[in-house]
């Protein structure tokens, strides 16, 4: 797929207006189609309330059979600014860069560096060795039982605007104790495993992950405007800022200060996602095995198969094979999808944390293989019905009573009795109410989730475990107030 930027610059020339004629001019030379003119209004309708006064937005592309078949930007890049989004403005794909690590650890094993069968001890000694091994394969696929380090960071007192680096994951990870689960058994999205897979390329090459990347899969790709932002105080042209609607509903800055890399913090343009889906299906001249391999299905120990392959889901979408991965941080959302029997390749990137950027994308593909999206099924079975036969008068809530410390992330949480009513505070989150679910087991708002209290013979209340979608059965110990520092 030939370099567009010589086309981006007559758009600007020309405009809109005049695409007919653009792509009649450049396509012979740039590999620039276009799509039916009522398919291009149809896709645009889906896009336009990002073109109001004041408002992020994003940019969209298709690629079909080769082609770049539509190509839009909407909104602004900066409401500060008043700098509207364009079709090479950057944006942080979040967790879309785990196929590119991915793709990293592929081209490494092919050069016989490594195995995917190696565990993960053999480059970081300093991880401890839990009952049974972690591989590369395991982190590739989420089935390490790895806790995702988001949630421990959360449940530790650290907030979302709080500064993470690699070092930062890799501390948190020599203090873990446990899994989530038997490595193999489960398959289980953990964003730690993919910042421990950019270590292992670190280790294994000698130079920075950023670098490494750089040089062995954005620069022979061609993908000339994409990066690792292992720092984001960098200024970095032509980046849009993005945004979140507040309760008030004004917009908001919504900017992650986070620098790990492995499992995101990679920026992109529409044009350079394109350029990488194109190999899924017409490969680049020497890559082709690369992601023969990158499309290898996980399986589980019982013999199962995953549907996340390197960094990917491979799934169906109006029952054609379908590649996908989306990508959320900060106020970003991201999606590509990939068809390729049809060559068909979708991308979404905006800069508004409530845009439906997934089923924008679908809905796209839908219309150009004449397909009508299903809409998800509504929820009927009743979500609380457990809380509503707990009656909390029953139960001595001062049962529950005490200062509760976990070593795996170094923090403590006092839970006290108020009324009828079992609070708890923490040094960063304030109070936070519990509701009783059943007997010893509490639900709580975010970050603690589920708590259940374990007891010892006598009934004393010893401990408890805190569950959260991603973190299992981290465990607390009742301590007294004086043993805490």
């Amino acid at each position: 797929m030939k370099d567009m930027n010589r086309t981006y610059k007559l758009i600007k020339v020309l405009g809109r207006h005049n695409l007919f004629f653009l792509v009649m001019l450049v396509c012979p030379i740039f590999g620039f189609g276009q799509v039916d003119i009522k398919e291009e209004s149809r896709i645009d309708a889906f896009f336009n309330d990002w073109n109001s006064e004041n408002h992020p937005g994003g940019v969209v592309g298709v690629l079909q059979s080769g082609e770049i078949t539509y190509l839009n930007a909407f909104g602004n890049a900066s409401l500060e600014y008043g700098v509207p989004n364009n079709e090479l403005t950057l944006f942080n794909i979040g967790s879309i860069s785990k196929q590119f690590t991915a793709m990293g650890i592929v081209l490494l094993q092919q050069r016989g560096v490594l195995s995917a069968d190696d565990e993960v001890q053999k480059y970081f000694p300093e991880i401890p060795i839990f009952s049974n091994p972690i591989t590369i394969k395991h982190l590739l696929h989420h089935t390490s039982g790895l806790r995702d380090f988001h949630e421990l960071m959360a449940l530790a007192g650290w907030r979302g605007d709080d500064y993470r680096t690699n070092e930062d994951v890799m501390r948190l990870l020599q203090m873990q104790t446990d899994l989530n689960f038997k490595p193999g058994d489960k398959f289980m999205y953990s964003n730690t495993g993919y910042v421990v897979l950019a270590e292992i390329i670190e280790n294994v090459t000698g130079e920075d992950f950023k670098v490494w990347m750089q040089n062995n899969v954005f620069e022979p790709l061609q993908m000339k405007n994409t990066y690792v932002a292992d720092n984001n105080q960098h200024i970095v042209s032509n980046r849009a800022t993005s945004y979140y609607h507040s309760h008030e509903k004004v917009f908001e800055m919504a900017q992650a200060y986070w620098a790990y890399t492995g499992a995101g913090n990679m920026y992109s343009t529409t044009e350079d996602l394109l350029k990488w889906a194109h190999n899924f299906y017409d490969p680049k001249t020497g890559w082709g095995q690369s992601f023969e391999v990158l499309q290898t299905l996980g399986g589980l120990n019982n013999g199962r198969p995953i549907n996340y392959a390197f960094g990917i889901y491979i799934d169906e979408m109006f029952g054609r094979k379908r590649i996908q991965h989306a990508g959320v941080v900060g106020g970003y959302r991201t999606f590509l999808c990939i068809y390729p029997e049809e060559e068909l390749s979708v991308v979404v990137l905006t800069n508004f944390s409530n845009a439906p950027f997934g089923e924008k994308a679908d809905d796209i593909a839908g219309i150009l293989l004449s397909e009508t999206r299903e809409k998800a099924e509504p929820l009927v079975h009743p979500v609380n019905q457990k809380e509503e036969a707990q009656q909390e008068s029953s139960v001595e809530l001062s049962d529950f009573t005490g200062t509760f410390y976990s070593p795996e992330i170094d923090t403590h949480y006092t839970f006290y009795q108020e009324g009828d009513t079992l609070k708890c505070s923490h040094a960063r989150h304030g109070e936070l109410t519990m509701e009783m679910a059943e007997p010893d087991v509490f639900k709580s708002s975010w970050p603690l989730e589920t708590i259940k209290m374990s007891r010892n013979q006598k009934g004393d209340v010893i401990g408890l475990h805190i569950s959260t979608g991603r973190v299992k059965n981290l465990w607390f110990k009742k301590i007294n107030s004086s043993s805490i520092n």
